[in-house]
C-alpha cells in the first residue's frame, strides 16, 4: 500500500516555521470485536542522518469494510527547543471501495485537533473538533475519479504483477482535506532489503505527486506493502522511513536540530531593519529552477535573466492589487480547524481590538495586530503550531501563533485574510547574527489590495521581508500551497541590493484597549 510521504514533510515546515504520543483512533461506530487485523507495519523516520521519529500503518477488516490507520510522531529541534507533534488519520471503506468516511488529527501544541469527513451521496459532511468545541459544515464531493487506500493497494499491486513501468492514479490523503492527490510511480529497477534477520525482494520506483516538489524512492515488498523511502530536501538532507520492528520504531531517538540548517546570511548586512520602508534583493537557488513568488502585499517578483535567479521589491507603503479572483474568494472569510474564528474568544479579543479604532479598515486591521502582539505575551519556540483558539488561551507561541490569531480575528471582522510564509531578516537569534530566518504573518484584504501585517513587531510591517507563499489554512490542501516554500529551504541565497528609509505610512495609534 502507498503509504503518505507527505505528512513527514509538512510536519517539518510546521516545526521549522515554530505532545505525547496518542494511541490511534477509537472508533465510535465500531464494534472492536468484529475487526479483524489485517496487517500492520512499523517504520523508523530519519532525517539528516539522525533518527526523528516513528510511522505505523494498519489495515482491519470486519468482513464488509476495510479501516486503514497511520499515525506519524517526530521530535525535531528548533535552536535548544525539542518540540514533538503527532498526525494521524483513519479511513474506511467497504471491500468494494466505496468511501465511508476519513478521520485526521494533529498534534502540534497542547491538545488534538480532529476532523471528520463523512461521504454522504451527494455531499460531505465536516466536522472539526478541538477540545470542548467543534463545527460543522457541509462539502461537495471530490471531483473526478479516485481511489480508497485499500483499492490503491489492490490496484498498484495488480499493475506491479502486470510488469507495469509506470503506475499512475488519484486519492484521498488527510493532509490534504478531500482534495484528491495525484501520483505518479515509475519503476526504476528490482533489488533486496534487509529486516528483522531477513532478506526481502523489492521493486523499486521513483515516485512523484502534484502536491510537493520532491522526488521520492520507493521500495515495495511482493505483497505490496511499502519497506522503504528515500526523499530529499535542501533543508532536511535525506528524509528516510524504513520498516522497523515495533521496538526499534518507538526505541527514542535523539532528534534533530534544523531550524538554524534554514537560516540564509545575506551577503551584505541591513542597518536598522526594522525601519526600512524598500527593499530590493536578488534571490538565487543552488538547485533546480527559481519557482515564480508572489507579487503581493509589498512584494513585487521578477524573474532574473537566467532560471535561477530573481529579483524581489518591497515597498511597504505600495501595495499591489489582488486579482480579481483573489478579490472574491469567500475561502479568504472561512473558518477552519487551524483559523477558528467563530471562537467565541477570538471574536471576544477582535470585537474589543476595533472598539475605538473608528471605521478606517487600516486602523481596524492594525488595532487587531497591536492587540495579537500584546495578548501574546510570552514569545517562545515551545508550540510548533498552534491553532488561533489554542493562542488566544494559551497567550503564548512563535511567529506562527501570531499570524494564525491575527487571521482569524481579521476574519471575525469581516476581512479576507490569509497567513504569509516566507523570510524575515532579523539582527540576533539562535546564536546566529545578521540573517534571514523562515518567518510566517499575516495579510488582509483592504482596498483590493493584500496589506501585510506583522504581529510579532511593535509595528505594522518593515521591507526586510521576503514573501514565498500564501496560505489559507483552510481544511485540506496545505502541501500544494507550500510547495515553493518545501522546495526553497536550505536553497536560496540573498543578495541585498539597495534599502529604503522613507516614511512609513502607518494607520492611527490603536488605543491600548486589550479587549
Amino acid at each position: 500500500m502507498t503509504r503518505d510521504r507527505h505528512w513527514t514533510a509538512i510536519c517539518l515546515w510546521s516545526l521549522l516555521l515554530a505532545a505525547s504520543v496518542a494511541p490511534a483512533y477509537a472508533q465510535a461506530d465500531n464494534n472492536v470485536a468484529d475487526w479483524q487485523l489485517v496487517q500492520e507495519h512499523w517504520y523508523t523516520v530519519e532525517m539528516a542522518g539522525a533518527k526523528a521519529g516513528w510511522m505505523f500503518d494498519s489495515v482491519h477488516s470486519d468482513g464488509e469494510r476495510y479501516r486503514t490507520a497511520t499515525e506519524v510522531h517526530l521530535r525535531i529541534g528548533r535552536g535548544s527547543t525539542q518540540t514533538k507533534i503527532g498526525f494521524r488519520s483513519t479511513f474506511l471503506e467497504t471491500h468494494a471501495g466505496e468511501p465511508r468516511w476519513l478521520k485526521s488529527g494533529q498534534n502540534m501544541s497542547l491538545q488534538w485537533v480532529d476532523s471528520v469527513w463523512r461521504f454522504e451521496e451527494d455531499h460531505v459532511v465536516h466536522t472539526t473538533r478541538q477540545g470542548d468545541r467543534e463545527a460543522v459544515k457541509e462539502l461537495p464531493l471530490p471531483e473526478g475519479e479516485w481511489l480508497t487506500p485499500m483499492a490503491v493497494h489492490r490496484y498498484c499491486l495488480e499493475r506491479r504483477r502486470a510488469a507495469a513501468k509506470e503506475i499512475t492514479y488519484r486519492t484521498i490523503e488527510a493532509h490534504n482535506g478531500i482534495e484528491p492527490v495525484s501520483y505518479q510511480h515509475v519503476y526504476e529497477g528490482e533489488g533486496t532489503i534487509e529486516f528483522d534477520g531477513r532478506t526481502i525482494p523489492v521493486t523499486v520506483w521513483k515516485t512523484t505527486t502534484n502536491v510537493t516538489p520532491f522526488e521520492a524512492i520507493q521500495k515495495f515488498s511482493a505483497d505490496g506493502y511499502l519497506v522503504y523511502e528515500e526523499l530529499r530536501a535542501p533543508a532536511f538532507g535525506k528524509m528516510i522511513t524504513r520498516i522497523a520492528t515495533k521496538a526499534d520504531a518507538l526505541a527514542e531517538g535523539g532528534g534533530v536540530e534544523l531550524l538554524v540548517k534554514t537560516f540564509i546570511k545575506p551577503k551584505q548586512p541591513i542597518d536598522n531593519a526594522r525601519a526600512c520602508t524598500t527593499a530590493t534583493l536578488r534571490l538565487h537557488v543552488q538547485e533546480g529552477t527559481m519557482p515564480e513568488l508572489p507579487t503581493a502585499g509589498a512584494q513585487r517578483f521578477a524573474a532574473g535573466d537566467d532560471p535561477t535567479t530573481a529579483t524581489v521589491t518591497i515597498d511597504i507603503n505600495h501595495n499591489q492589487p489582488a486579482g480579481a479572483a483573489e478579490a472574491s474568494d469567500a475561502s479568504y472569510l472561512e473558518w477552519s480547524a487551524m483559523v477558528d474564528s467563530t471562537d467565541d474568544l477570538i471574536q471576544k479579543l477582535a470585537a474589543g481590538a476595533v472598539r475605538d479604532a473608528g471605521d478606517d479598515p487600516m486602523a481596524r486591521a492594525e488595532a487587531m495586530r497591536a492587540l495579537v502582539h500584546r495578548h501574546v505575551n510570552v514569545k517562545s519556540l515551545d508550540t510548533a503550531f498552534a491553532t488561533a483558539s489554542e493562542t488566544a488561551r494559551m497567550k503564548t507561541g512563535d511567529c506562527s501563533e501570531h499570524a494564525v490569531l491575527l487571521c482569524a480575528m481579521l476574519r471575525a471582522q469581516k476581512f479576507p485574510a490569509r497567513v504569509a510564509i516566507g523570510l524575515i531578516y532579523v539582527d540576533s537569534f539562535l546564536g546566529e547574527r545578521d540573517i534571514f530566518g523562515w518567518h510566517m504573518w499575516t495579510q488582509a484584504l483592504i482596498d483590493g489590495a493584500w496589506v501585510d501585517f506583522d504581529a510579532t513587531l511593535p509595528s505594522r510591517y518593515h521591507a526586510a521581508h521576503v514573501l514565498i507563499a500564501t496560505a489559507r489554512l483552510g481544511d485540506g490542501g496545505l502541501g500544494s500551497e507550500l510547495a515553493s516554500t518545501l522546495m526553497l529551504m536550505g536553497n536560496l541565497e540573498i543578495d541585498v541590493l539597495d534599502v529604503g528609509y522613507e516614511q512609513a505610512k502607518e494607520p492611527p495609534a490603536p488605543s491600548d484597549q486589550t479587549g
